[in-house]
């Protein structure tokens, strides 16, 4: 099924039901108010030309717009390429000039902190809470009489989503409609979905949170889509709106935990608290146990096979007191997917034994766009190499190793090590940059250089910080500077990062 049509159909169910609340928009619309705007914006998409196939890039916060747009696409059968709010105009200008984007939709204050997308050839711009006297095109003006809905194949590509590699520029990993409502039935039968649901998505619609939309539309309850994460609002929200369930990242876990305790729970409803994305440190797991009860969720996944492989359910968290060793796992297989560790040669390996993990499913992408030697390494065999490092022990627990991509997860956002470096060795002050993830009770993984200094002075901290605010997206910018005479090599004069992780472990500051 088309993942607009799981909209139609609940719609068609509960029009009276409220759907959506946008908090920062103050608005709430029922199934039938959203599923109106959906349609309308499916047909005015048409009369502006776009036909199915064609792709439509969105910079848009949380917001009742972005969902609007996210299913209009759908519905017009178009190709939606949600880009994060946080990168960088270079990042972002690639993903719209790759995609071929012919219109992007973009808040207006976002534009005009990255003018230079607007100047892209052949490209359409529709601006979101356009100021009063913008005379740009209006998203809200996107807007026709509703045409029959698309009827687009289950593999017809649904999305775009963007995935940065260690090398070369970001991909975009083609997910059919199918990997959306597989996800959606994975959601509603590994969370056990109710009829009152009440999602909250506190994290970016783009990343993992935006796989949670549709499986609560399915069910009949209601996306409440946040903007900002405010850990004291989002707890005063599991009291006022009923709050059921949402994804975290193991950051917000700890920043809801540090936030003052709400005085009255007796109105919480929390029935799954799903955490994924970063690795989330032993003490900020037990106070989450400890806090909200027996509501928390693990899976791993990634952007080529979205949010599940394996799955930590709520019974072994509860263990985890009697089975510490569970606090690093990432689950068990879920029924119906297979993931199996493999040697070098793609020969699979014993429990027990390191190598990648691999996995074969109904979810997976169709492959990268316009990368068909890409696609074909990371698909060969018919499963997807994950470049994850990982092992399986006796029980069938999986634990991940390492990144065979060196790759960063803090905050629940991923830091590719080679980009932030390349982006250090731009001051003339650093000659050599290694970038590493350090453990951190908030961020997971705290980025950290590790850092050679060049012929120049030896730069303060605050002036690294001044060079990386200019030239690195914030999210990826290092935390902490590590200045050192040498970095540690092989034989083979490549730099051992394990070693300066064991070396620096126990620097991380809380």
């Amino acid at each position: 099924m088309n993942l607009h049509l799981e909209l139609a159909a609940a719609a068609a169910r509960w029009p009276s039901r409220i759907a959506l609340i946008d908090p920062d928009g103050d608005v709430r619309l029922t199934y039938e108010q959203l599923f109106s705007r959906v349609t309308r914006l499916a047909a005015g998409l048409a009369g502006l030309g776009l036909k199915p196939g064609e792709r439509v890039a969105m910079l848009v916060a949380n917001s009742w717009e972005y969902v609007t747009a996210f299913f209009g696409a759908s519905a017009a059968g178009v190709i939606i390429v949600p880009m994060n709010i946080r990168l960088l105009e270079a990042e972002l200008a690639h993903m719209v000039r790759d995609s071929g984007a012919r219109l992007l939709i973009i808040q207006e204050s976002l534009l005009q902190e990255r003018p230079a997308l607007a100047a892209i050839p052949e490209l359409g711009v529709a601006l979101v809470r356009a100021s009063a006297d913008s005379t740009a095109r209006r998203f809200e003006s996107i807007d026709a009489a509703p045409l029959p809905l698309a009827q687009t194949p289950g593999d017809a590509v649904a999305s775009l989503l963007y995935t940065s590699g260690t090398t070369g520029a970001p991909k975009g990993a083609m997910l059919p409609h199918a990997s959306w409502t597989t996800v959606s039935d994975y959601v509603r039968e590994l969370l056990h979905y109710g009829d009152d649901e009440v999602t909250l998505h506190g994290g970016a619609l783009t990343h993992g949170s935006g796989f949670l939309m549709l499986p609560t539309f399915a069910a009949g309850g209601t996306n409440v889509v946040c903007a900002r994460f405010d850990p004291p609002r989002v707890l005063d929200m599991f009291s006022s709106l009923g709050i059921t369930n949402g994804f975290l990242v193991p950051t917000m876990i700890q920043m809801l935990l540090d936030a003052p305790p709400p005085a009255d729970r007796s109105r919480w409803r929390l029935r799954n608290l799903y955490y994924a994305g970063s690795p989330i440190d032993p003490n900020t797991l037990r106070g989450a146990l400890e806090t909200f009860g027996p509501v928390l969720i693990q899976s791993f996944g990634q952007t080529e096979a979205p949010m599940f492989l394996t799955l930590l359910n709520h019974a072994e968290h509860q263990a985890i007191a009697a089975r510490p060793h569970l606090i690093r796992s990432a689950g068990r297989v879920i029924a119906g997917l297979e993931v199996r560790i493999v040697d070098e040669d793609d020969h699979e390996v014993p429990a027990g034994e390191i190598g990648e993990i691999v996995a074969r499913g109904p979810h997976l992408m169709k492959g990268y766009w316009n990368r068909p030697e890409a696609s074909a390494d990371t698909l060969r065999g018919g499963w997807l190499h994950t470049g994850d490092v990982g092992r399986f022990d006796d029980e069938g627990y999986l634990y991940i190793v390492d990144r065979k991509k060196d790759m960063i997860i803090s905050g629940g956002s991923n830091v590719y090590a080679r980009e932030v470096e390349q982006a250090l060795l731009g001051m003339p002050a650093v000659r050599e940059a290694a970038v590493i993830g350090l453990p951190h009770r908030k961020w997971g993984e705290m980025v950290t250089a590790v850092l050679v200094a060049g012929s120049a002075p030896r730069p303060t901290d605050a002036e690294m910080e001044q060079f990386c605010h200019r030239n690195i997206a914030d999210y990826r910018r290092p935390k902490k500077f590590i200045w050192v005479d040498d970095l540690p090599r092989n034989a083979y004069g490549k730099v051992l990062k394990r070693e300066l992780r064991d070396r620096y472990a126990e620097t991380a500051h809380e």
